[in-house]
């Protein structure tokens, strides 16, 4: 009997995977709000007075066996009672499978987010968030456009029972790099509680780039694990693998959360 092929084995891989959160979604009333490794962003806002401090590290392959490693750090800070500004960027380091390798200072993100109402009865929950790119990444390395990019984003979030909760981003990116398209991006996201200190996550990713070609807008699955080391310290890691061609291979991301207050 002959084995089946790398690209098989993937496929059949991205197949499960969407088959894992599927019955995540479905079978586990169970999970809090949106944290990492999520991309999904939760309603939620930084305590004001308080600052969270994100470290991340992504280890990324396309399919052409290209790699990217980037530790990161992103820190936000509770402005109001329902508003909190942020800073985030990354240190890139390019692995191609053929080619000069590169490194440098990522884009940097700045994010304001505002929650406008809380959760009551059947409404959900509703916030709005702003981010500036700024182009600190080095084009001529092959890093970042150089160009400013501006996106906002939509976040619901339902509790269906005391553990089960759901979340839902409906975000717009206008792009500054001349000849590139707007996108708009969709995602859904849920947890799931294993115990006081352990629980699951998973989430559904998709970018609509307006070129008319379904095949060219990417769209991946995650499925991640946190731990609650202690009240102020959380650890996650996630897997995320791409449903199409158009998506990374697969992307490995773990870090930490640490909320601090002055």
């Amino acid at each position: 009997m002959s084995l089946p092929s790398g690209s098989m084995r993937i496929r059949n891989f991205q197949s499960i995977l969407c088959l894992l959160f599927w019955l995540l979604l479905i079978l586990f009333p169970s999970v809090t709000q949106g944290m990492r490794p999520l991309s999904t962003d939760d309603a939620g806002t930084v305590e004001k007075g308080k600052i969270q401090c994100e470290i991340g590290l992504d280890v990324t392959r396309e399919d052409n066996h290209d790699r990217e490693i980037a530790p990161s750090l992103t820190v936000s800070y509770g402005l109001l009672e329902r508003m909190d500004i942020g800073i985030g960027s990354a240190y890139l380091f390019i692995r191609p499978k053929e080619g000069k390798k590169e490194k440098g200072l990522g884009d940097t993100e700045l994010k304001l987010k505002y929650r406008l109402f809380d959760e009551k009865d059947l409404f959900p929950g509703l916030a709005f968030t702003g981010k500036v790119k700024i182009p600190t990444a080095s084009d001529s390395k092959g890093l970042g456009s150089g160009k400013v990019d501006f996106s906002i984003n939509t976040i619901l979030i339902k509790n269906l029972s005391k553990r089960w909760v759901l979340h839902l981003n409906l975000g717009y990116t206008w792009i500054g790099e001349h000849g590139v398209n707007n996108e708009f991006s969709y995602s859904v996201a849920a947890q799931f509680i294993l115990s006081d200190k352990w629980g699951l996550v998973g989430e559904m990713v998709g970018v609509n780039n307006f070129d008319g070609r379904r095949g060219n807008d990417p769209v991946f699955g995650l499925i991640g694990v946190y731990y609650l080391i202690s009240d102020h310290v959380i650890w996650d890691m996630g897997l995320e693998i791409g449903m199409n061609k158009a998506a990374s291979d697969f992307r490995l991301t773990t870090g930490l959360t640490l909320l601090i207050k002055p």
